[in-house]
């Protein structure tokens, strides 16, 4: 049987190298530094002129064996062997062209070696060239990096007036990136941490102990380099247990004034936060607050599309798809909500989620009222197919499900599939409690209004909808409540 090379790790490798990529490649393999097999040299021509594919009947072990070695008897152990040369010179490249810390390396290097004078000269070209972003994690540990070395310059040269002074500025990079560090892990301990973790998890103690209001008033009324963005980090970390809306408000508004935090290469954290802040003011409010909050929420979600998404710099996460169209739903622009789906469906389809579209299509369909469509487009969605956070979005299937069904007055229909899903909650390990809360939420409501509905029980669906009302928020509550309310008054009109 040939040895097919196409599933080989070298393959998998080459197959991710651009064009340039493979062009640089080949002037790596070609240098004498890097490799000294001219086999290795040799083999990597014939296997790059199957590029990009890499297959076909000529694409085997022994095909290329032969290549490179003319009337040879073909040899297993030669083969795999130059093929693992050119598999730890590809991970070499990648290594070289991954590395961010370049400079610093530079620099490190200049100073061992006691070259002062192009130590300097680097370091001075590094400062003029490089505006380093603070906002940025692989950049702000960039400009510790650096700092340090021109610290130890200091320190080597015995200035050591001039090495405590360039310690203090280090440090303020360091508490940036402590503070960024924090942000990240205090999110994370809110949303994927339990109370049981406590005694294991550092972030529930650094959130006891630091004293962050008082840091944040001294910050404020130094004259640190830095104190701007430092207060910002710190103000991150005390939304996240305050939810403070004046809080909210000026990291917003510190946000939207700094044109570098829309240059890093990952969503900004401080986004996240504001997003975080919002979802939790949404499950408080009602009436007028609750629409300009949804309206915050879809501005925030705009911004991101606007400047991460749009622009090519990151793929659709499946999370922000979603999120982006409920916004829309949520705040009656399914104009928005089609274009987030007619945009970038197909990078969501790219993952496997081949009916994921269907269900989308169908909730867009049910807000504008077209209620047999959105049946119809429903049919056609395959749980199968469906690959991302199955536990969660089976809760929200099920919610379009259950709306449609009162909509095309299927009741007893309704009736048996509420039954049905809080078996499937019960039996369900996966979902989050707060989704499975929400979950039990709707469904004990929705059976409700079935059952007042069928009896003509006009007070109780009074009462109901005052409950409804008084309740936090979860998904589908909005339509539970005007459903409520939609039929109390029909009744009431028709009594009149």
């Amino acid at each position: 049987m040939n040895g097919y090379l196409k599933d080989s790790h070298l393959v998998k490798i080459l197959c991710t190298f651009t064009k340039p990529e493979l062009r640089s490649f080949g002037r790596l393999v070609n240098s004498p530094y890097f490799n000294t097999s001219s086999q290795t040299t040799l083999l990597y021509g014939e296997i790059k002129k199957f590029y990009p594919g890499f297959a076909g009947a000529e694409f085997t072990r022994e095909k290329l064996f032969a290549k490179i070695y003319p009337g040879k008897k073909y040899s297993k152990d030669l083969i795999n062997r130059l093929v693992s040369n050119l598999i730890a010179l590809a991970e070499e490249f990648i290594l070289l062209n991954s590395n961010p810390y370049r400079k610093q390396n530079l620099l490190l290097g200049l100073r061992k070696r006691k070259l002062h004078s192009l130590f300097l000269s680097e370091y001075n070209k590094i400062q003029k060239k490089n505006k380093f972003n603070l906002f940025a994690a692989e950049e702000i540990q960039q400009q510790i990096l650096i700092e340090e070395e021109y610290g130890d310059y200091f320190l080597d040269t015995d200035k050591y007036r001039m090495w405590d002074i360039q310690t203090d500025l280090s440090m303020e990079y360091h508490l940036i990136n402590f503070l960024y560090k924090a942000a990240q892990v205090f999110r994370q301990k809110t949303f994927l941490t339990t109370k049981k973790d406590s005694r294991t998890n550092v972030a529930y103690h650094l959130e006891t102990a630091l004293d962050l209001t008082g840091l944040l008033e001294q910050v404020k009324g130094s004259d640190i380099k830095n104190k701007e963005i430092i207060s910002h980090y710190i103000s991150l970390v005390m939304l996240n247990s305050t939810k403070d809306k004046k809080l909210y408000e000026e990291i917003k508004k510190y946000i939207s004034g700094n044109p570098l935090i829309n240059e890093t290469k990952d969503i900004y954290i401080g986004y996240i936060y504001l997003l975080d802040f919002l979802s939790h003011t949404l499950k408080l409010v009602k009436g007028e607050e609750r629409i300009y909050y949804l309206n915050e929420k879809k501005i925030i979600y705009k911004e991101i599309e606007r400047v991460y998404f749009a622009t090519g710099r990151i793929k659709m996460l499946f999370a922000f798809f979603r999120n982006f169209i409920l916004s829309g739903i949520n705040t009656h622009d399914l104009g928005w909500s089609e274009y987030v789906l007619n945009k970038y469906l197909p990078q969501i389809l790219e993952k496997g989620n081949e009916s994921v579209g269907k269900y989308y299509e169908a909730l867009i369909l049910f807000h504008k009222g077209r209620y047999s469509e959105s049946m119809d487009k429903l049919s056609f969605f395959k749980s199968d197919k469906f690959v991302m956070d199955k536990d969660v979005h089976f809760y929200d299937i099920r919610i379009l499900r259950f709306m449609l069904y009162f909509q095309l007055n299927f009741y007893e229909e309704a009736l048996s599939l509420a039954e049905t899903f809080m078996y499937q909650l019960k039996k369900s390990r996966n979902m989050p409690a707060s989704h499975r809360s929400s979950a039990e939420s709707f469904v004990k409501n929705y059976k409700k209004i079935i059952l007042y509905v069928l009896n003509n029980d006009k007070d109780s669906l009074r009462l109901l909808a005052e409950k409804i009302d008084a309740e936090r928020s979860y998904s589908g509550r909005e339509w539970l409540l005007n459903k409520t309310k939609e039929i109390s008054k029909e009744n009431k009109k028709g009594a009149d």
